[in-house]
C-alpha cells in the first residue's frame, strides 16, 4: 500500500494524521505531488521534506530519531 494524498483531499490534516499514528512514528515516505510536498511543508513547519525521486518524498518531523544520532 502507498501513502498518496490525493490533490483534491482536503483532509491533508488527516492524513498526517493517520499516516503518522498521532505523533508515534516521525519519519514516513510518502508518494506526493510537487505542490502536496509544498503544501505539507508549509502546512507543518516542524518538518521536513526531502525529495527521493520518483515522486517519493521522506516527511520527518522535528525530534524524530535519525540514525542513532
Amino acid at each position: 500500500m502507498t501513502n498518496q494524498i490525493n490533490p483534491t483531499d482536503p483532509g491533508l490534516d488527516r492524513l498526517v494524521s493517520e499516516c503518522f499514528c498521532g505523533g508515534e512514528i516521525g519519519v514516513r515516505e510518502l508518494r506526493l505531488s510537487s505542490e502536496q510536498a509544498r503544501r505539507l511543508a508549509a502546512d507543518y513547519p516542524a518538518s521536513q521534506v526531502r525529495p527521493l525521486g520518483d515522486s517519493w518524498y521522506e516527511i520527518r518531523f522535528q525530534g524524530a530519531f535519525q540514525n542513532g544520532n
